[in-house]
């Protein structure tokens, strides 16, 4: 009955579309396999590979006039078979992989200004603190209101975006009982940008996080400010970019006081680099530099201060050692530095051999900067390390070093205008550092690492965005 009412619905505004403004009606059919060992967490040499299809189908249904637009984006994120409605004979669907993606109105304003309303993507600053993660089967959607007072002719941005979140009920009522700090409580942030002669640009970042624990009743905010700086980013020749990031608040962990932890953390990205005259090749160089705490800096104030960097809801397939995604939650052992220092040198290739096809080579080589205190095994019970490694004199063991080197390979074919094909492969090896923080040792006694396994993600994406239908 409601796909029916829908199916309705879509017709309906069809068939008035000439008379009430400008209507089009596309979509997006995204398949995906992917063969994956050690993807975002390493493996040890008995792990078997991971071979799996996802699916990404929407429908976008878009409308403007002169005083407002809409966009209705809905959409089925799936991976193949993971239905949870079936029987012994079949299956019939899945329940949790419908939805909408965006649901937005856009009043404007005045001649250059808006507000946006409703669920929207936020990408902005090449995805350092908010994305869309177009990697995602679902990618990440918000829920909040987007002022633009966009000047191109005198080249200035101004975005401002406000969110604030709870669990309720379909009628409306609002019960955040079982609310997760998991979840951003708020996000709230305010971009400028300027343009200077179309060949270099410079942004303000400025922005207000917060989790909220309903069951210790207690709010913690995040601030969390920058500055990009872009340079020739389309033209030829050099170009290049620099960032910088500095987090401040209070952390929902205790410091050794037994108070919650204040923070103060920093990241800061740059790249340098030349493109061809025929833009048909680019060659780059880079690196990203994140705050970690040093474990081995026992000062009150300093042991009482969270240093890593909460990435919130930027990208991370794109950065951080590459897309085997090695690199995700700066705190934790298995998937970051557990809390240590972050130092990331990349190189970067791309080469178009036609107008429709190009390829690009990356190596990463991170490192971890800061002491971190070495564990020796990890605790089933709990899942967590344990164990403190100390040297002959009894004084701790500190983790300080590479954490191994990284490649990733990846070719796009644009087959035609609405059908694009995309391949990768990525492929990572592991130091002796990283090895001993997922794992543990094999042997505490005469400290026996584990063998690791391959670490690697092979992936083939085709994407098709068919337009159904466009007003004149």
């Amino acid at each position: 009955m409601r796909k029916s009412g829908l199916l309705f619905l879509i017709v309906s505004f069809i068939s008035v579309q000439q008379v009430v403004g400008q209507f089009s009606v596309d979509g997006e059919f995204r398949s995906r396999s992917i063969l994956s060992q050690g993807y975002k967490v390493p493996v040890k040499s008995t792990s078997d590979a991971v071979f799996s299809f996802d699916q990404r189908s929407r429908l976008n249904l878009n409308y403007k006039n002169d005083k407002y637009s809409t966009r209705l984006v809905l959409q089925d994120a799936r991976v193949w078979g993971s239905d949870d409605r079936y029987n012994p004979t079949g299956v019939m669907g899945n329940s949790g992989t419908f939805g909408i993606y965006e649901a937005w109105v856009e009043l404007k304003l005045k001649e250059k200004s808006s507000l946006r309303i409703g669920r929207q993507e936020w990408n902005y600053n090449n995805m350092r603190i908010l994305s869309y993660r177009n990697w995602w089967t679902s990618g990440l959607s918000y829920d909040g209101l987007l002022y633009k007072l966009h000047d191109d002719e005198n080249g200035w941005f101004i975005d401002l975006g406000l969110s604030y979140n709870n669990d309720g009920s379909l009628i409306g009522d609002v019960d955040n009982t079982t609310w997760t700090g998991e979840k951003l409580k708020t996000i709230n942030f305010v971009n400028f940008k300027k343009k200077h002669h179309n060949i270099f640009s410079t942004s303000l970042f400025f922005s207000l996080a917060g989790r909220d624990y309903p069951d210790i009743d207690k709010f913690f905010p995040t601030g969390t400010h920058g500055l990009i700086l872009d340079y020739n980013n389309e033209g030829t020749g050099f170009f290049g970019s620099l960032s910088g990031y500095y987090q401040h608040g209070t952390d929902s962990k205790k410091g050794p006081n037994g108070d919650y932890r204040n923070i103060s953390a920093w990241l800061v990205s740059g790249e340098l680099g030349v493109r061809a005259p025929e833009k048909n090749w680019e060659l780059a160089a880079g690196a990203e530099v994140i705050s970690g705490h040093d474990f081995s800096n026992t000062e009150n104030d300093y042991a009482n201060t969270r240093h890593s960097f909460d990435l919130l809801y930027s990208a991370r397939f794109a950065y951080y050692g590459g897309n085997v995604n090695h690199f995700i939650m700066q705190d934790s052992y298995k998937t970051g530095t557990k809390g240590g220092g972050y130092f990331d040198p990349y190189l970067r290739f791309s080469f178009k051999p036609g107008k429709k096809n190009a390829l690009d080579v990356t190596w990463w080589s991170p490192v971890l900067t800061t002491n971190v205190p070495a564990h020796t095994f990890i605790d089933e019970a709990t899942g967590l390390p344990a164990g403190t490694e100390t040297d002959n004199n009894g004084n701790t063991v500190y983790w300080k070093g590479g954490l191994g080197n990284y490649i990733d390979l990846g070719f796009t074919q644009r087959i035609n205008p609405d059908i694009v094909l995309k391949t990768g492969f990525s492929f990572g090896t592991i130091s002796d550092i990283k090895n001993q923080m997922v794992f543990g040792y094999k042997n505490t006694s005469d400290q026996e690492l584990f063998e690791p396994g391959a670490n690697y993600l092979g992936w083939v994406m085709l994407i098709v965005k068919p337009n159904f239908f466009t007003s004149e």
